[in-house]
């Protein structure tokens, strides 16, 4: 209805203009009457016309508010809805009683990366322990296919991209490159990497990481600012139940 009043307006007013403009361009009488009004209706559908954008770009505006809650919301629904590692670590000590406390964390992480390779189609979720006495990344869990084993400072390439990570908690985003976790070299870089680090009880304990062939992604992007905040939520969990 606005829509329609506003359009109903603006032509009105832009005709009696053109109107006023043809008769005020002759002399008599009236001759001034009808170049005032001619203004008078050119300045109102002026008027009408800048009323209408800035309704528009409210609404636009309103729409993007909009949109950034939902993007909030939906964080938040998925940091409120995931397990709990803290009720996780409960699970896996009831189930598993007879086994060592490390062999029911690996449940735990078996879990975690599996989850990470669900955030995003064609993913590969990964776990490392980082020994920095050792210079060396141990791989704990992996989902769903085989990742290097160990990544060792000095025969690894991507070593001191990793270490920054485990050290500083710097994330590391690549794409369009060769994924550091393949278990043989790969033949072309056309992979897409994220690396997080997990840090449990102010200690490094190791990195937490997805990979993915470029083509899987609908454009050349690859993960998404979404996809990086769903594995820092893993990392967090995966880190309290390993804490725990």
């Amino acid at each position: 209805m606005v829509n329609l009043t506003l359009g109903l307006a603006t032509l009105l007013a832009t005709a009696y203009a053109f109107l006023a403009s043809i008769y005020g361009s002759n002399e008599g009488p009236h001759q001034q009457l009808w170049i005032a009004t001619g203004v008078a209706s050119s300045a109102l559908a002026v008027y009408v016309g800048n009323s209408e954008k800035m309704r528009l770009t409210e609404y636009r505006n309103r729409m993007q508010r909009l949109a950034t809650e939902a993007e909030e919301n939906y964080q938040n629904l998925v940091a409120n809805l995931a397990p709990s590692a803290q009720q996780a670590a409960v699970i896996a000590d009831v189930s598993l009683p007879q086994l060592e406390r490390d062999v029911r964390r690996g449940r735990l992480d078996q879990s975690i990366v599996v989850g990470v390779s669900e955030i995003s189609e064609g993913a590969r979720g990964i776990f490392y322990r980082w020994d920095a006495g050792t210079s060396i990344f141990s791989l704990v869990s992996q989902w769903p296919t085989t990742a290097e084993r160990e990544i060792k400072n000095g025969t690894h390439a991507a070593y001191s991209a990793l270490e920054i990570t485990a050290t500083t908690g710097q994330v590391l985003i690549r794409h369009n490159t060769a994924s550091p976790f393949h278990s043989t070299t790969p033949t072309a870089a056309d992979d897409s990497v994220v690396v997080v680090q997990v840090i449990s009880n102010d200690k490094t304990i190791g990195i937490l990481a997805m990979d993915a062939k470029m083509k899987t992604f609908p454009s050349s992007a690859g993960f998404s600012s979404r996809h990086v905040r769903e594995l820092l939520i893993y990392a967090d969990m995966l880190a309290a139940g390993l804490g725990s």
